[in-house]
C-alpha cells in the first residue's frame, strides 16, 4: 500500500507543510484521505511550538479566525505571539474569542522573559496582560498584521471567505502545528508563510 511507504509519508508531510489540500494530496499520491489525516495528526502531535530564546524585548499578539466543524457556527480563533526581531512565532492557542484563550497563550509564554506585549484594542488583551507591559494600538502591531496576510495567503483554513475548513479540532490544530513549525524552521527567511 502506497500510504505505508516511508518516502510517500515524507512527501505527504512536505505537501501538508506547503498547505496542499487533503483532496489534492489524495489525488496526487493515490492514498486515502484517512491515511493523510492520520499522518497529519501523527506528525502534528509530535511537534511543539515554543520560544527559542529566554528573553524577548517586544512581542506582538493578534488573532485570526477560521472554522472548525460547521461553517456557520464553527468559528474558531487562533491567537498567536510573534517576535519581529527574530521573525519567529513563539506560541499559539486556539479556542473562543475570550480572555481564557489569551490566558492559555500567555501560559505558553511563561518561561520566556518578555519586555512588552503589543496588541490591538481588543478588550480581552487588556483584561489579561499586565498594564505596565502592555502597548495598545495598530502602530505597534504592523509586523504581525503582515504575518496575518501571509498566513491567509498560504493556509486556506485562515482565509476569510473560504469553503476550506477542518471538520475536527484535532486536524486543525495539527495543521497549525505543522505550519508554524515549518515557518520557524525555514533556513531562508524569504518565504511567504
Amino acid at each position: 500500500y502506497k500510504g505505508a511507504d516511508p518516502a510517500t509519508k515524507q512527501l505527504m508531510v512536505r505537501l501538508l507543510e506547503r498547505n496542499n489540500g487533503i483532496r489534492d494530496i489524495e489525488a496526487l499520491l493515490g492514498v486515502s484521505r484517512k491515511c493523510i489525516l492520520d499522518n497529519l495528526c501523527r506528525q502534528g502531535s509530535r511537534l511543539s511550538i515554543a520560544p527559542a530564546r529566554r528573553c524577548y524585548e517586544s512581542v506582538q499578539i493578534d488573532e485570526v479566525w477560521s472554522y472548525v466543524g460547521r461553517r456557520r457556527k464553527g468559528k474558531y480563533w487562533l491567537l498567536y505571539a510573534y517576535c519581529p526581531e527574530t521573525d519567529e512565532v513563539l506560541a499559539y492557542s486556539c479556542g473562543p474569542r475570550s480572555a481564557a484563550t489569551v490566558r492559555k497563550l500567555l501560559k505558553k509564554l511563561e518561561k520566556a522573559h518578555i519586555g512588552e506585549y503589543c496588541t490591538d484594542h481588543w478588550r480581552a488583551f487588556a483584561q489579561v496582560i499586565p498594564t505596565e507591559k502592555h502597548k495598545v494600538g495598530k502602530a505597534y502591531t504592523k509586523n504581525i498584521e503582515g504575518v496575518n496576510t501571509c498566513l491567509r495567503a498560504r493556509n486556506r483554513r485562515l482565509v476569510r471567505k473560504t469553503t476550506c475548513f477542518s471538520k475536527k479540532k484535532e486536524n486543525h490544530d495539527a495543521s497549525l502545528n505543522l505550519m508554524f513549525n515549518y515557518r520557524n524552521n525555514q533556513k531562508s527567511k524569504h518565504h511567504t508563510l
